[in-house]
């Protein structure tokens, strides 16, 4: 995992070079200045950091936008008979094919020895999510207390986080807003720059020292400034309690 690990940050520091250099070259041919390229570079380095996680949060919105399809597999399973581990065994061939996966390794895990409560941990380790640590907990409840109720205890859960989710995508799509806005707001003044820079006292200006200077207090605060909308436009996170 640590090698993974590595090589996924190895990636990720090629990937903001590329896109720092690539700014640097668009911007120093468009305006012939060097020195209006650096800026450009700079802040061409956000570029990939957002894209990256919102496709991150992309992903994880995704794969708890499934828990009430789990639920269900799980649900009719206990109702068919299986026991719960068989059960959970099953979602591995029958359950959403993004998750299989996962649940694959925890039926490996359980034809190796290990104790169910063990494997509902790594269970827990491989989600990383905070809706599965709330799946998880009541499983091993239910195996523990051997409740009859276990199914309507899964059918209760499953309510919860449909309607938790929906409003979270309700809550969601009204912050859109503010996070296309601060993209707008951030690179409208640079391209407005890239235009202008083409008329000769407008590249003497921000070629001289004091306009190199008005270029990098720029680049920084556009950066700070997106980062705030960002996080004030962004919805917590379902805590992990149970982790």
């Amino acid at each position: 995992m640590g090698r993974r690990i590595n090589l996924t940050s190895s990636r990720n520091v090629l990937i903001y070079a590329i896109s720092s250099i690539t700014g640097f070259l668009v911007a120093t041919l468009i305006t012939t200045s060097p020195l209006i390229g650096f800026p450009f570079g700079a802040i061409s380095t956000t570029i990939p950091v957002v894209l990256l996680r919102r496709k991150s949060e992309s992903d994880r919105k995704l794969l708890q936008s499934l828990w009430p399809e789990i639920l269900d597999h799980i649900i009719s399973g206990l109702q068919s008979g299986l026991s719960l581990a068989e059960t959970l065994v099953g979602l591995g061939v029958r359950g959403p094919i993004k998750t299989r996966s996962t649940f694959i390794l925890f039926s490996e895990n359980l034809r190796s020895g290990m104790d169910f409560g063990r494997a509902l941990e790594e269970l827990k380790m491989q989600f990383d999510d905070g809706i599965a640590d709330q799946v998880c907990e009541v499983l091993d409840f239910a195996r523990l207390s051997g409740s009859r109720d276990t199914s309507l205890t899964l059918r209760t859960l499953s309510n919860f986080i449909r309607i938790d989710l929906a409003l979270r995508a309700e809550i969601e799509a009204k912050h859109s807003w503010v996070k296309n806005s601060a993209a707008l707001a951030a690179i409208a003044p640079w391209i407005l720059l890239l235009l202008l820079a083409s008329q000769p006292n407008t590249l003497r200006a921000y070629t001289s020292s004091a306009g190199l200077g008005i270029l990098i207090v720029g680049a920084v605060l556009t950066a700070f400034a997106y980062i705030w909308m960002e996080k004030v436009g962004k919805l917590k996170e379902i805590p992990r309690i149970f982790a």
